[in-house]
């Protein structure tokens, strides 16, 4: 009998440890190489892409090019507004079903992330989300003037339908995103943005509106405000008056998605400032669990060329997260360039990191680099930004070397076959 109940006893812990590994090390590491917000855009342009055996003149082809090397999920970032508005990408429900409707036809999962807001929001900018696309989802007011407890049906019930919808596309759901870059805020109730972020799609100049009915102080607080505060401060204002909404927000959400996918899983990622800056990493995750929100995977930017800070800082986070939260962790984000940039908002992000020069030899080692790291520390994948942006501005952090008409794969394209 004591034999036996150390059998059962030795069964239920190998059980544990099983589940447990499986949370940590997820079975297929995931190669988000993935058609953009802006690949239309580039076609548009008569731009076709190579490696110098299979040719793209679709985003379709692209997709196929992609999965040559490695590429095992489909992406979508999909604001509240069901039409293409322009601004920063196509991030319109619209675009988004073509690109569910794409992977479905490639056999590969999708990936939508709800950014919750308008047309655009990031670590700069969190607008509003803007439902004037859905009437039966109209707030009874202004969307900012609302308590945490009347904006939580309606995003419950947005979710629902916007998972609904895609699900009726056919394609199989790996995991949910929600938000993006989501340090200051999401929906609206976030601090005052970086001075002219998000004024090209929420509006123009002066579009911020603060969240005084969820919290008067919110709206007292802006990005650069919280980025010159010492870390422990910083950390401390959002924990007391912003982080514990944003958990609910994020929690109706995920009730929504929960009613149209019963089995759903999902994913938040904060900003290259939180990427190295293992602390506030964790105090998010943290706000979030507690306050009713655990994500299965832990999402981070990280764009080392954009501070030069080092890839351990990286590193110390993700192995932070690890620790503390029991999660793997997603580079949701990640860029690095393979020659200086010169012109456009990203110029001044050309800071190497030791041993990888601004170079395509560098460009790909670092990938290189992250993508065996990662395997065996706790990465679930990695998503290169805008790997088919190879345009003026960000082309230098694309996978692609333009000449006039034709972007030929570089050989950071190649980095993502070491994965399984």
């Amino acid at each position: 009998m004591a034999e036996h109940g150390n059998q059962v006893r030795g069964a239920v812990r190998l059980i544990a440890l099983s589940a447990a590994l499986s949370v940590l090390c997820p079975a297929q590491f995931r190669v988000s190489v993935s058609v953009s917000p802006f690949t239309e855009s580039v076609f548009a342009r008569g731009v076709v892409y190579t490696d110098g055996e299979l040719t793209a003149r679709d985003p379709g082809q692209l997709q196929r090019l992609f999965v040559k090397y490695g590429a095992n999920e489909v992406y979508a970032r999909i604001a509240t507004t069901r039409r293409y508005t322009t601004g920063s990408g196509d991030h319109s429900l619209t675009r988004a079903l073509d690109r569910a409707r794409l992977a479905a036809a490639l056999h590969l999962p999708f990936n939508p992330e709800l950014g919750l807001f308008n047309i655009y929001g990031d670590v700069r900018c969190q607008p509003a989300p803007d439902f004037s696309d859905e009437p039966d989802l109209k707030p009874p007011a202004t969307w900012t003037s609302l308590r945490i407890d009347q904006m939580q049906p309606i995003l419950r019930q947005y979710a629902a339908k916007t998972a609904r919808e895609i699900l009726a596309t056919g394609v199989k759901i790996r995991i949910w995103d929600l938000g993006n870059e989501v340090d200051f805020g999401v929906a609206g109730v976030a601090v005052q943005p970086l001075p002219g972020s998000c004024d090209d799609t929420a509006g123009g100049a002066r579009w911020y509106r603060p969240p005084d009915q969820v919290d008067a102080g919110i709206g007292k607080m802006s990005v650069a405000d919280l980025m010159r505060l010492p870390e422990s401060k910083r950390i401390a204002w959002l924990e007391q008056r912003l982080w514990p909404h944003m958990a609910k927000l994020f929690a109706a959400v995920v009730q929504g998605i929960r009613a149209a996918d019963p089995d759903a899983r999902f994913s938040t990622h904060l900003s290259g400032m939180s990427a190295t800056r293992s602390a506030q990493a964790v105090a998010f995750f943290r706000a979030m669990r507690d306050g009713g929100y655990a994500p299965d995977e832990l999402g981070l930017s990280y764009y080392p060329s954009s501070s030069g800070e080092p890839l351990e800082d990286f590193q110390k986070t993700v192995a932070a997260l690890r620790e503390k939260l029991g999660r793997p962790v997603f580079v949701s984000e990640f860029a690095y360039p393979s020659r200086p940039l010169t012109a456009g908002p990203f110029q001044d992000w050309n800071h190497p990191l030791k041993g990888y020069p601004l170079t395509p030899e560098g460009q790909a080692g670092i990938y290189r680099a992250l993508v065996q790291w990662g395997r065996t520390n706790g990465l679930s994948g990695i998503r290169p930004w805008a790997p088919d942006l190879a345009a003026p501005g960000w082309g230098p952090m694309s996978l692609f070397t333009m000449t006039p008409k034709t972007a030929t794969a570089a050989p950071a394209l190649g980095a993502f076959r070491l994965a399984p």
